[in-house]
């Protein structure tokens, strides 16, 4: 007696059901949560270099303005022009919202590394001078999370995140 081969209805079922339910799983996976988060750590270091190297470039101090608190979350790329600080008149090369778009749920908070951090937990700043070298004696923690999943990026005293 000769036998059919090839699939049955049935296995063809059985299978694209199975195809299905990886496919939902895997596809939650690669747009999670955890992937924002650590996407937006990658560009907050990158963004810590770039301010190092625009400071050279431009040959004036430039520094990474952290706002997080009600209402702001976000941080700004910041030359400073009239080298008196880094005030509101100063140009803003950069500015990276959290809360927004992609990064809608990601949540940015400072983390107290001294008792004048803890004093400035809402905002802060990261200054490179016009060499290019790092302004500040302690390292900075930033945290990004959304729910319990959070990275941290620290930038030493090396001005290195």
């Amino acid at each position: 007696m000769k036998r059919a081969s090839g699939l049955s209805v049935i296995e063809l079922i059985v299978v694209t059901a199975v195809l299905g339910i990886l496919v939902a799983l895997g596809g939650g996976w690669f747009n999670s949560d955890r992937t924002r988060v650590n996407q937006a750590a990658q560009i907050l270091s990158a963004d810590v270099t770039r301010a190092r190297l625009e400071a050279l470039r431009r040959n004036v101090p430039v520094g990474i303005r952290f706002s997080f608190g009600s209402g702001a979350n976000r941080y700004e790329i910041v030359a400073d022009n009239d080298q008196n600080g880094l005030d509101n008149n100063d140009p803003v090369i950069s500015r990276t919202q959290f809360g927004a778009g992609e990064w809608g749920r990601i949540v940015g908070s400072l983390q107290q590394c001294t008792a004048a951090d803890a004093a400035a937990s809402t905002s802060a700043e990261v200054v490179f001078d016009a060499r290019g070298v790092y302004q500040l004696a302690t390292s900075r923690s930033v945290q990004l999370a959304i729910g319990s999943y959070s990275r941290f990026v620290n930038i030493n005293q090396q001005g290195r995140a």
